[in-house]
């Protein structure tokens, strides 16, 4: 089933809230999440991308109805099944897009960024009884895989599965040379942690297109999951700056700098206050 992958960029947001403080995150899985938090942002129908998601479920378990066994023989042909075979892969074109970013986008163009193809490679690897989990990982979302008491890891941009070695590599490349690996870093995430981190993906690529109305709408779904989160009150800010709403602007800096006296963007953020200040006087003179 195609979705129209403009329509599902551009199309006007939904008025439903379903993504809200107090949910619990345990009740649905990854890809419910996310699907529901897409259709808040852009109202895309999640009956529509259920339908074109059991499809993809209903090929990936054909071809590997004669693997019952969950080990590394089934991982692997599952892997060549959604990679090769399907032709599912990440985009290093139009990395920052937001089609790379919406699931039911990257679902239709089977491609997409490493959260967005992990939540749908996730979804796979539990339909056909494989136990998979997400981690922010410094460097891009990894998908965990346990099997036979051994954890097993996913690099969903291209399917390939990663050592000890490559995800310090990863890891080094991202945050410093001096960077190391550390067993934290390879915990499995909660839904909420990973919910937030895709909606924030998302709200980059809006960002990235200049399309700061949507931005906004993700910078509130985040803010009303975490309503005291300083940096994305800050980040408001700014994009309500951008859309000249000024005061809104200044009433978000002022609350960040009086919950982060010490951050370096402070002496800046001061600056903007007053610049926006005397362009609200002006506006009031004239």
């Amino acid at each position: 089933m195609e979705l129209d992958e403009q329509s599902i960029i551009e199309q006007p947001v939904s008025n439903t809230t379903l993504i809200y403080e107090g949910i619990d995150y345990n009740a649905y899985s990854l890809i419910q999440l996310a699907c529901m938090a897409e259709s808040e942002i852009t109202g895309q129908s999640i009956a529509k991308f259920q339908d074109a998601m059991k499809l993809q479920l209903i090929v990936i378990k054909s071809k590997l109805s004669n693997q019952p066994e969950n080990n590394l023989d089934k991982l692997n042909a599952l892997l060549r099944c959604v990679y090769d075979e399907q032709g599912f892969t990440g985009d290093w074109k139009a990395f920052f897009k937001v089609k790379n970013a919406l699931l039911s986008s990257v679902l239709s163009r089977r491609k997409g960024v490493p959260i967005s193809l992990g939540f749908l490679l996730i979804e796979m690897l539990k339909e056909v009884g494989f136990d998979a989990y997400g981690i922010c990982f410094p460097s891009g979302f990894i998908v965990k895989v346990l099997l036979n008491n051994e954890s097993l890891y996913i690099d969903p941009f291209n399917g390939q599965l990663v050592g000890f070695t490559e995800l310090e590599l990863k890891v080094r490349g991202q945050l410093g040379n001096h960077a190391r690996l550390t067993s934290d870093m390879l915990q499995a995430d909660s839904n909420e942690t990973i919910i937030k981190r895709y909606v924030n993906v998302i709200k980059a690529g809006y960002i990235q297109a200049d399309n700061v109305e949507l931005a906004l709408l993700c910078s509130d779904i985040l803010l009303r999951l975490d309503p005291e989160d300083a940096f994305e009150v800050r980040d408001r800010g700014f994009l309500f700056q951008q859309l000249d709403c000024f005061q809104l602007a200044c009433n978000d800096f002022t609350y960040f700098i009086e919950q982060c006296p010490d951050d370096p963007i402070v002496s800046l953020l001061k600056q903007q206050i007053k610049s926006m200040s005397d362009d609200l006087v002006a506006q009031v003179l004239h």
